[in-house]
């Protein structure tokens, strides 16, 4: 079996050994921007040069991994008037098209070189549907992984977005018990990968493993907006600091991560210069609390997985609030499931609520306008999926998954591309099923 991405013992979650040698990454409608993918080439470069000055030392042999992973689906979507996104796809199953292969089947291949007894490379390239409605491969990881003693190791470059339980390997579908992680959660992070420096330390506290996650970040990328192909850059500069405690059968995760986060669309620059225009204080005042310019921004997340006697539970919730215009954000899930032999029957519950203004009484005349930005981030919506999963072999797991998905009163659910007739107040509850091959290699 891979090691890389396959776990060991259970089917359910990746090995301690294939986490610590895999940089595999960890969901709602971003991709890398410009400026990041030049980023990802500055990784790349970087970590060439070091390999070739590794290379230039006599004695030095190389270990080197080749592997990959991906996944083929296809999904179908009852509802006409929205379409079911995931991560940066501007358009999904629904509204566009009835059945959709492109919303979860992706390809990865992955290169791990070991240039020491204590320093790797790890490079990682995925093909799925992206932001320009293509499948172009996107550098999902490239870093350098120094370990200078058994319980410290240091990455640089691009890594993981590594807020939640199944953050190191969130495109790896295989080792997962979903056909995708709740969007109910896992949307709350807005890109796969981050690129920065990263400290682990591990230990052990009583009978638990311990393993503390730490470091400074930069994440640039593009937000696609809705029935339209403009797209509009999002960038955050922070820290976080992250937690996970494991034994034989149980893992929680508790993370924290701070950032400052500019995000501006034209149709935002519009209102928000027109409130500055006004004649009185308050409308400019509105204005810079309404723009998400270096604006505080905090995440939180907090999980737990259990596993015994062919049982598995996991629980997850997160938080996510932004200032400027953006409600606080709120999800959380539970997943149950029963192993029966190659079988896997299984169920989660999941939601997502908002909280923040509806209104601001001092847009004066604009007060309409206001309004419908303070609306555009209202999320809420619950759902419950019921699943099944095969596997066939030690490198490839058969799922089907349906979804029931009820976006509440007032709000835009967790769809894209909504139609004109669109019932925001009442919004109808929708089915989605989806049958995936997931695989490794």
């Amino acid at each position: 079996m891979n090691r890389r991405f396959a776990p060991a013992g259970h089917k359910f979650r990746l090995s301690r050994q294939a986490a610590q040698l895999s940089f595999i990454p960890q969901g709602h409608k971003f991709r890398l921007s410009r400026q990041a993918a030049q980023l990802s080439f500055i990784w790349i470069r970087l970590s060439i040069a070091a390999i070739l000055l590794t290379l230039g030392r006599p004695g030095i042999a190389l270990e080197t991994y080749i592997g990959g992973f991906g996944t083929a689906s296809l999904s179908c979507f009852s509802s006409d008037t929205a379409d079911y996104v995931i991560n940066d796809q501007p358009e999904g199953p629904g509204r566009t098209r009835h059945c959709d292969a492109g919303l979860d089947s992706t390809l990865g291949v992955q290169l791990d070189l070991g240039l020491s007894e204590s320093v790797d490379f790890g490079l990682q390239i995925v093909a799925g549907r992206n932001v320009e409605r293509n499948f172009k491969p996107d550098v999902t990881l490239a870093q350098l992984r120094w370990r200078p003693t058994d319980a410290l190791t240091l990455r640089l470059g691009r890594m993981p977005s590594s807020a939640f339980l199944h953050a190191e390997n969130r495109q790896v579908r295989y080792a997962m018990p979903w056909v995708r992680p709740p969007l109910e959660v896992y949307g709350l992070v807005p890109a796969f990968s981050q690129d920065g420096l990263e400290i682990i330390n591990e230990g052990s506290f009583g009978r638990w493993q311990t393993e503390w996650h730490g470091g400074i970040t930069r994440i640039a990328f593009d937000v696609a907006a809705s029935n339209s192909r403009e797209t509009f850059p999002i960038e955050a500069n922070g820290a976080f600091l992250n937690l996970t405690l494991r034994d034989r059968n149980t893992q929680i995760k508790l993370g924290y991560g701070y950032s400052k986060t500019s995000f501006t669309s034209a149709d935002a620059e519009a209102l928000f210069g027109a409130l500055s225009a006004l004649v009185f204080p308050d409308g400019a005042q509105l204005a810079d609390d309404l723009a998400i310019d270096q604006a505080a921004t905090h995440l939180f997340g907090l999980g737990m997985s259990h596993e015994q006697n062919d049982w598995l539970a996991m629980a997850e919730f997160g938080f996510r609030s932004i200032e400027g215009f953006f409600r606080d954000q709120y999800g959380a899930y539970v997943t149950l499931g029963k192993r029966f032999g190659p079988w896997m029957p299984y169920s989660t519950l999941a939601w997502r609520w908002t909280r923040g203004p509806d209104s601001d009484s001092r847009a004066g005349f604009l007060q309409p306008q206001v309004d419908v930005v303070l609306a555009s981030s209202r999320y809420d919506t619950s759902s419950l999926a019921l699943g099944l999963s095969r596997e066939i072999t030690e490198q490839a797991t058969l799922k089907f998954q349906a979804d029931w998905i009820q976006p509440d009163k007032n709000s835009w659910g967790l769809y894209y591309n909504h139609a004109p007739d669109y019932d925001y107040a009442n919004p109808d509850s929708d089915w989605l099923f989806t049958l995936s091959l997931d695989f490794i290699f």
